[in-house]
C-alpha cells in the first residue's frame, strides 16, 4: 500500500473534497492519482499555486508552489 499524501494545503485544496491522504493498492496507483488531483486541482483551483507530483524518499507527495 502506498499514500498520496498533500504536504502543505491552501484554502481552496482545504474547500475541496480532495483527502490530504489517498490510500492506494501501490506506487504506480499513487502516482496516477497524485497526477490526478494535480491535473484537477492546477485547472480549477484559484491559480495562486501550482500542485506538482513528487516521488521521494518511498512517498508520493503533492507538492504545491507559489505560481508566479
Amino acid at each position: 500500500m502506498t499514500i498520496v499524501r498533500m504536504e502543505r494545503a491552501c484554502g481552496c485544496f482545504k474547500n475541496s473534497d480532495f483527502k490530504t491522504e489517498t490510500e492506494c493498492k501501490d506506487v504506480d496507483e499513487a502516482l496516477a492519482k497524485a497526477n490526478e488531483m494535480c491535473t484537477i486541482m492546477n485547472e480549477d483551483f484559484c491559480h495562486k499555486h501550482i500542485f506538482k507530483t513528487v516521488f521521494e524518499d518511498g512517498e508520493v507527495l503533492i507538492k504545491m508552489e507559489m505560481n508566479g
